[in-house]
């Protein structure tokens, strides 16, 4: 894996360290890479050399697993925004492809 669990427990805050804990957090982080590798249409794994591997690629697996982390909780990956005049704006963070945006650069063309 690119991001190991302790990476992603220093990220999150969330040091849980029972056998169900870590498997689960294994599995965010697996799922998030699988899902950077169907939107880079390559395994950034194979393509590069682990030292190789951009700091923004790393970051995009931890954010999007820490948003499933986030929904195993309870939590429907939504928030709100609160304004003057009492309405409010909801904000999904289950659509990871505002999260995947930033490694487009790396992005292998399809025809």
């Amino acid at each position: 894996m690119i991001v190991t669990v302790a990476q992603f427990n220093e990220y999150t805050g969330n040091f849980e360290d029972s056998e169900q804990v870590v498997a689960m957090k294994t599995m965010f982080l697996q799922s998030a890479q699988e899902l950077v590798s169907e939107h880079l249409r390559f395994n950034p794994e194979t393509k590069w050399q682990p030292e190789e591997i951009p700091s923004v690629v790393r970051l995009t697996i931890i954010r999007i697993a820490s948003l499933m982390l986030e929904e195993s909780g309870g939590n429907i990956g939504i928030s709100s925004k609160s304004f003057a005049d009492s309405s409010r704006t909801f904000i999904s963070y289950a659509n990871y492809k505002k999260y995947l945006s930033p490694i487009d650069t790396y992005r292998e063309v399809a025809f």
